[in-house]
């Protein structure tokens, strides 16, 4: 606690503001409780793990202690422990601490603390236990209570997320945040465990992340507002009225392209609301300014409206009945054929790759070589990156069996991937399902959770595009809040429980299509801004308008087509003039026109089409009933309304009635006998004929012309693709060369990197092995490399390679290491010195520079060997050399005097500083610098030799003329002592 002092003084003020909220607006908590009209209490779900002790401490400290709310909190604690949390929280706050007992039912201004074993449930405001049935921590304890809590308080579901390691609670908070609850987030700068903070706030659902010290205050402020101080929330908000939610609307549409006057009313009103409560926006028309002013709050309210949270096998019961209709399906699926499916609304993927696991598992039962693939689409772009990713938090293993986990995923630290065999049968897209052109040909079609948020008139148009969009026999699987209504004659029902139906085959089903997908290209997917939907009148509009025409006039029998000839309208008797074609039924004119009819009827049609003027024929001669009759009919295009805009009216009358129309510009019948009035008929039926064939010949030519046209840039576009296809298929050698090239060199590489791995251990265990501590330095003196060692003498951790040598505290006294490597680093030549630690120790300290295989100074080496104190070393000889009457002298091996006898001193008038560590050539007047003697002496040295009766007969200064008998012998190398040689001398009579 001491060190969040200085923060809780700093943020004291916030418990002053959240307590003067509550005194204005929060509704007193004793008549909460005996008043059933008024709303239930709010509760406030916390999740902790490590080091969320101390942030709990701080953000109980700054919380009122009436503030309305019932906290549980929910930590990490192991079964065998004894919690001390709810006493050492009690310290922190005034408000009752109470420990989860079997059954507590929750209150008001009370905490509640998780005891450690088992999991935490809630069910009607009480808590309930839940056992695991072992001595282990129960996984993600926090996600299973916060799920909980989603399902029991709805709206007033309140999670907050503290300190700790994984991912526990992000799967919680999806669930509160689907069931329009709140979620708050601990910043992660102020965490000191960021893990299980950084994963909530990566859903992007976290409305708040806040400091603990700052959260009491805009809990308190939350709490407080309309949207959970109302009595029932399930009544529309009176908040928004029309005309600022469709200024909302449009603020939507403008921004992300999508309509949502369709989706269910009392849904947009509560998210609406619950934004403009994190906000502490009370008023509609401020909060479409702040929308105005604040685009990125459109992106975060368009994410809330979508509601893109889902989980694995949701309802397992329906997973399990669905995986016997689709085991059938796939054993009645030929060998390597295609199984099609598409879930729209997928969110962050997990129903998509679900429903691949169940079809994986169902084929290998088979032994079938099946494809799979399946289209996940959603209008949320971030749902869909989640999705392509196919990484999910630890959470799942809550909704996956073990053996699925093993099986589809890996695990990686704290989250699960999707494995790769599953992630192929899977693709993610961006589609809006109401104006987009839908997948087709598809065996399976999975709609979920997202029905239920539109609205009736809507569901009427999907339900046709989705039997539109089945294969005959194809299985529909809905939410078990869905239902496919009316549409009873499109879908049976194989599973009335779970709402999985089958495709009906029924004549017809297509002409209840909108029209969006009748004139869409069902190969398109784009996404475009949402339509207005038809009007379910439309066609019952088109009717009136035409029949209102024809009662404006005298009209005899006649059909109303477009410019396709295809029948819009039939009006009076036509049977004399059109009868139905073989085949399957047709509701084109020109099919349907007896014989005789067709060709006139055809050419009349086309020129007021491409004229824009009625055309009138008469007496043309019709088989009608194995009969020839003469027929007037004339042909022209509708203008009165904008109803009937690109629609032709076809009027018949028989030749011998006389029709206002046709009379008005008929002339004069020729009168003659039968024969001339038959070659008169015959002249006219030649004249059309020789018209027909110009005009067909004339379409003809410029038929063939934009055909060779189009040939011509066809051609051009195949050699363009055929040169891509050789410059493709010349980067696919490359590649694949250049592939195996970097097979072989990682091949090398990996051998390599072996062979180093294995020469790294040698050369650690060498070093290890030698007892010998040593310290490798670069040329900045930065640690690169030490054996075990060299940690009682220099102040080494793990963590220390690439530290200066200079920042680390050593063991040895008048440290002046740092300054003894600078100078072998300059000089390039080695120091060699005997150092003594703190403890009493003495080593032989020797520092050499560094040569690399080319000869280059690349850092230092710094060995310490371990020899006997010299207190010890000093008594050990001088114990020797005083017991003997002859002159006697150590030498080391730089042949340097460490210690000659008191007879040595007497017999040749020298002073023990004139000799210790001087050179025995240098002793004197150099009357020892004998040629012949250093030569013996560098013998021993380096051959272990040894000699006797060396004779010396020299002028010694201040000893006057003697002659003297040397020997000389290594001292053995025992119990860590440096090499050194024993120098004794007798002196003969003269």
């Amino acid at each position: 606690m001491p060190k969040h002092k200085a923060t809780i003084q700093k943020t004291a003020e916030n418990k002053k503001i959240a307590e003067t909220t509550i005194q204005q607006n929060q509704t007193d908590i004793s008549k909460t409780a005996t008043d059933p009209e008024l709303p239930e209490i709010p509760i406030v779900g916390i999740g902790a793990s490590a080091g969320g002790l101390e942030a709990l401490d701080v953000l109980l400290q700054h919380m009122p202690a009436d503030t309305g709310l019932a906290f549980v909190i929910v930590t990490h604690q192991h079964p065998g422990h004894t919690s001390l949390l709810a006493e050492l929280l009690s310290r922190q706050t005034s408000m009752p601490v109470v420990e989860v007992t079997d059954g507590t039912k929750v209150k008001a201004n009370h905490v509640y603390v998780a005891t450690p074993g088992g999991l935490l449930a809630i069910l009607n405001g009480t808590l309930h236990r839940m056992d695991t049935g072992n001595l282990e921590s129960p996984r993600l304890p926090i996600d299973y209570f916060f799920r909980s809590l989603a399902e029991d308080r709805k709206q007033r579901a309140i999670c907050i997320i503290l300190s700790g390691t994984g991912t526990d609670g992000t799967l919680g908070l999806k669930a509160i945040k689907e069931a329009s609850g709140m979620a708050m987030v601990e910043e992660p700068k102020s965490a000191k465990y960021a893990g299980m903070p950084a994963s909530a706030i990566s859903t992007g659902l976290a409305d708040y992340v806040l400091s603990p010290a700052d959260m009491p205050g805009q809990l308190v402020a939350y709490s407080a507002g309309p949207f959970l101080t109302r009595k029932n929330l399930t009544l529309p908000v009176p908040h928004v009225p029309a005309e600022p939610l469709q200024k909302i609307f449009l603020l939507l549409r403008n921004r992300t392209g999508h309509d949502f006057s369709s989706y269910k009313i009392n849904t947009l009103h509560r998210r609406i609301e619950r934004r403009m409560n994190i906000h502490q926006i009370e008023i509609a028309d401020d909060y479409v300014r702040f929308l105005q002013e604040n685009p990125h709050e459109i992106d975060i309210l368009f994410r809330e409206l979508l509601i893109s949270v889902t989980q694995y096998f949701r309802d397992k019961e329906a997973w399990i009945e669905l995986g016997e209709h689709l085991q059938k399906l796939v054993s009645s699926t030929p060998e390597n054929s295609v199984i099609r499916a598409w879930i729209p609304g997928c969110a962050t993927g997990e129903e998509v790759f679900s429903l691949a696991i169940v079809l994986r598992e169902c084929i290998r039962q088979t032994e079938q070589h099946i494809n799979v693939q399946i289209f996940g689409t959603d209008l949320d772009a971030v749902a869909i990156e989640t999705a392509r990713l196919g990484q999910y938090a630890d959470g799942i293993a809550a909704d996956v069996s073990p053996e699925r986990l093993e099986r589809f995923f890996t695990h990686h630290e704290d989250s699960y991937r999707i494995r790769k065999e599953i992630r192929e049968m899977t693709i993610f897209a961006p589609q809006n399902m109401i104006t987009d052109p839908p997948f087709t040909k598809l065996d399976i079609l999975s709609c979920r959770n997202l029905l239920i948020y539109l609205n009736a008139d809507l569901q009427k148009k999907i339900l046709p595009i989705f039997h539109y969009a089945l294969k005959p026999g194809g299985i529909l699987f809905l939410g078990p809040s869905e239902t496919i209504g009316p549409f009873t004659d499109l879908f049976e029902p194989l599973s009335k429980r779970w709402k999985i139906f089958r495709r009906k085959e029924t004549v017809g089903a297509n002409s209840s299509l909108p029209e969006v997908l009748n004139r869409s290209s069902m190969n398109e997917q784009k996404v475009t801004p949402m339509m207005a939907p038809v009007p379910p009148t439309m066609e019952t509009r088109i009717t009136v308008a035409i029949e209102r025409f024809l009662l404006g006039r005298f009209a005899p029998a006649s059909v109303v087509v477009n410019d396709l000839g295809n029948i819009v309208f039939i009006h009076g008797r036509t049977g004399m003039y059109l009868e139905p074609s073989e085949g399957e039924p047709r509701h084109n004119l020109l099919e349907m026109a007896r014989e005789g009819l067709k060709t006139t009827l055809s050419a009349a049609l086309h020129k007021c089409i491409t004229s824009g003027t009625d055309v009138i024929e008469e007496g043309v001669r019709v088989n009608s009933n194995d009969a020839f009759i003469l027929v007037d009919f004339s042909v022209s295009k509708l203008h009165d309304s904008a109803t009937l805009q690109g629609l032709f009216l076809v009027s018949f009358l028989p030749a011998s009635v006389v029709s206002p129309d046709i009379s008005k510009k008929k002339k004069t019948r020729r009168k003659g006998t039968k024969k001339e009035m038959s070659i008169e008929h015959l002249e006219q039926e030649l004249q059309f004929t020789r018209e027909s064939h110009q005009r067909t010949q004339n379409e003809l030519q410029t038929s063939n012309e934009e055909l060779k046209s189009t040939n011509e840039e066809l051609q051009s576009i195949n050699e363009e693709l055929q040169s891509s296809n050789e410059e493709l298929e010349t980067s696919k050698e490359e590649m694949q060369s250049l592939n195996e090239e970097l097979t072989t060199v990682n091949s090398e590489l990996q051998s390599k990197l072996d062979e180093l791995s294995h020469a790294n251990d040698d050369m650690q265990n060498l070093l290890n092995s030698t007892d010998v501590a040593t310290v490798f330095l670069d040329k900045d003196l930065n640690i690169r490399r030490y054996t075990e060692q060299a940690k009682e003498l220099v102040m080494l951790r793990d963590n220390d390679i690439g530290r200066p040598i200079s920042e680390l505290a050593s063991n040895i006294e008048h440290d002046d290491l740092v300054e003894k490597c600078r100078d072998v680093l300059r000089t390039l030549k080695y120091v060699e010195c005997e150092v003594r630690t703190n403890n009493g120790g003495w080593y032989q300290l020797r520092i050499t520079p560094y040569r690399t295989t080319e000869n280059l100074i690349d850092g230092l080496v710094i060995t310490f060997v371990n020899i006997r104190s010299s207190g010890e070393l000093r008594a050990f000889f001088e114990s020797i050399v005083e017991t003997v009457h002859h002159p006697l002298i150590v030498l080391n091996d730089n042949r340097k005097i460490i210690s000659a006898n008191h007879c040595f001193f007497e017999t040749f008038k020298l002073s023990q500083s004139d000799v210790i560590n001087s050179s025995l050539s240098d002793i004197g007047n150099g009357e020892w610098n004998n040629p012949e003697l250093q030569s013996s002496l560098d013998r021993i040295f380096t051959e272990n030799t040894s000699f006797e009766n060396f004779r010396l007969e020299q002028d010694f200064t201040g000893a006057g003329h003697k002659v003297l008998l040397l020997n000389a012998r290594r001292l053995n190398r025992e119990q860590g002592m440096p090499d050194m040689v024993l120098l004794a001398m007798e002196a003969l009579s003269q």
